[in-house]
């Protein structure tokens, strides 16, 4: 018997697998996810920023893990936070994938985001699964300006 796939896990399946492999939100996540949106209790200016990953553009599936995509999409979304001089607090995913792909990737790639935002400070806060004809993930970083701090600009850089 082969290995489970999206299509097989279904969504459910799926999220119901991965928010078991993250580790409990600290405490400016009021509502995390499994819900329908996430509540964060953040004091201070909010800083956002939202970066994709295409399959084929900015990884492949012979040169990268689940885990390494999962970290790299978590560090690149949390690095333009931490850029703008926020700590990173947050993060949300979005997963557009073929239904033939491993669900142990996607685990893995859960893996890999909730081991990046450790390291970061952060937690995953919520995201979405959907269909696609390649893999394709957006993610959303949410940092919070602190000390009255305004943002660190590139005009002046």
């Amino acid at each position: 018997m082969g290995e489970d796939t999206l299509g097989t896990v279904g969504e459910d399946g799926l999220v119901a697998s991965v928010l078991a492999r993250y580790p409990a939100a600290p405490d400016v996540v009021r509502v995390g996810p499994g819900d329908d949106a996430a509540v964060l209790d953040l004091a201070g200016p909010v800083v956002v920023s939202t970066d994709t990953l295409v399959e084929g553009r900015d990884f492949r599936f012979d040169w990268s893990t689940g885990t390494e995509v999962g970290v790299k999409t978590a560090a690149q979304n949390l690095a333009d936070v931490a850029a703008m001089g926020a700590r990173p607090v947050a993060l949300l995913v979005s997963l557009a994938a073929p239904a033939e792909l491993p669900a142990g990737w996607a685990r893995d790639l859960a893996d890999g985001l909730a081991d990046e935002c450790t390291r970061a400070g952060a937690s995953v806060v919520g995201g979405d699964v959907s269909a696609a004809s390649e893999v394709v993930l957006t993610g959303t970083a949410l940092g919070v300006l602190e000390g009255g701090r305004g943002p660190l600009l590139r005009s002046g850089a």
